[in-house]
């Protein structure tokens, strides 16, 4: 083997194994399930529904006792994550193409030359969309400061999904490809899909793991 087919296939067990292994980390964070703002409003509903005669025998007896705890706080973490970053792709996709001007090689070259139908609105939206779940999810999570840190990690989450959206077109573009598969159609393979997710784990590990837990500790001190 070539130098170069080492460097690609080490920078592919890199890319596809070790970054992205960052959310199971996460999802193993926070055993205690605290509850989060929505159990007040979810866990009467369900109790609701066990009590009615017609429907009680399919619901499973544990669900209305433990919906109020859902999972661990790394999943919590990890749906409102993917969430930000979904809708970000969302918000970029329609403020691009409502409002898009600027193109992106205005302000960043090699993002152009990389990316050329992506403008500087385009991005603009998606954050904004970002931020406004990531503030929700904040605030529905208990974070401390959560007006100050869930925009900050909306903002974050947008701009390294598009750090991993346009890092995915470089690769295609070196390769000579369109897309990395067609298992989705239309869409393309898996990797079109979730490029967004791969630079987006190591922070969000940072914050759910260290950030988060010492903002609570300031806060309670």
């Amino acid at each position: 083997a070539t130098i170069p087919e080492i460097a690609t296939t080490f920078t592919g067990m890199f890319y596809l194994g070790y970054i992205p292994s960052f959310w199971v980390r996460i999802r193993l964070i926070g055993a205690g399930r605290q509850p989060t703002r929505l159990a007040p409003i979810v866990q009467p509903i369900f109790t609701r529904l066990s009590e009615i005669s017609s429907v009680s025998s399919k619901v499973p007896s544990f669900l209305p006792k433990t919906i109020h705890l859902p999972i661990t706080t790394g999943s919590n973490f990890i749906f409102w994550s993917w969430l930000c970053i979904a809708f970000s792709d969302v918000g970029g996709y329609f403020a691009g193409r409502r409002f898009g001007k600027t193109k992106l090689s205005a302000i960043s070259p090699a993002a152009g030359k990389t990316s050329p139908n992506k403008t500087v609105e385009g991005v603009v939206g998606g954050c904004v969309f970002s931020v406004i779940l990531a503030t929700l999810g904040a605030w529905i999570q208990k974070w401390p400061y959560w007006s100050i840190v869930g925009p900050i990690h909306g903002v974050s989450l947008a701009l390294l999904g598009l750090l991993g959206d346009l890092t995915a077109s470089m690769l295609k573009r070196d390769a000579g490809l369109k897309d990395f598969g067609d298992f989705i159609p239309d869409h393309g393979g898996i990797m079109d899909r979730v490029d967004s997710y791969i630079f987006t784990a190591p922070w969000c590990w940072l914050m759910c793991g260290y950030v988060i837990p010492w903002l609570r500790k300031f806060a309670n001190a």
